[in-house]
This record gives C-alpha cells, structure tokens and sequence, in this order.
C-alpha cells in the first residue's frame, strides 16, 4: 500500500471520528434520563470565574472543548490529505509526523476517558500515518 493511501485512509478515519464527535455533541438527551438532565442543569447553573471576561458555565466550557475537539479532528483530517497529496519533503514528513502524534495522543486519552470507537479510529490513523512516513523517507 502506497503511503498517500496509507494517509488517505487515516484522514477519512480522523473525519469520521470527527463526525462522529460532533453528532455526539449535539444529541439529545433522553428525557428518560432524568439524572443527566439534572447534572445537565447544574452545569448550567455553576459559573466558573474566568480570569479574563466573563464567567462561564461549566456546560459552556464543555461545549466550547467539544467543539475544539471536532476542529482539531477536522485539521488532522485535512493535514493528511494534503499531505497525501504533496511532493515528499522533510516539511511533508514533520507534517505527517505531528499529525500522527496528536492523533496518537487523542487515542490515548480517549481508551482512558472515553470509549473504545474513537480509540480505534485515532489510534489507527496515528499507526498509518507513523507507516506512511516511514514509507516516504
């Protein structure tokens, strides 16, 4: 396998997590789930002091970090096609490099505080994109 496909591949996994993410973000709640609705609630409620601006709820900040999360999927993603696409250079490789440590490191903490579809996803793209670079030196 050529290592544009290899970085292709892992760039349709890190959008799908990002897809993935996203969409988990913005479900709605079962209102079965009384217990989440009130710890929802709650978040709401407790503002957190800011030390610049305003404060901000604890549900603000969680979806302010989600939706960090869902771009910088989204960037990694998009860095491994270009990069799949470009001439083969030591830019192209510290690139692909650093895309697939953070993909890497995203996996990591998602088997450690999440669950195990974006462990897989990420950690399978980190693994083909570290196969890819190798490919291309």
């Amino acid at each position: 396998m050529s290592s544009r496909l290899l970085l292709r591949i892992a760039a349709v996994l890190a959008f799908i997590t990002c897809l993935g993410h996203t969409i988990g973000t913005f479900m709605e709640v079962p209102a079965e789930q009384t217990a989440m609705h009130e710890t929802i609630a709650q978040m709401k409620r407790t503002l957190v002091p800011m030390p610049v601006g305003p404060a901000r709820s604890y549900m603000q900040i969680l979806d302010g970090n989600n939706l960090c999360t869902s771009l910088l999927l989204a960037l990694c993603g998009a860095l491994l096609f270009i990069v799949s696409s470009a001439p083969t250079s030591q830019a192209t490789r510290q690139i692909t490099l650093l895309t697939a440590l953070a993909l890497g490191c995203f996996s990591l903490l998602s088997a450690l505080y999440f669950f195990p579809v974006p462990t897989a996803f990420t950690g399978l793209a980190s693994l083909l994109s570290f196969v890819a670079m190798k490919r291309q030196a």
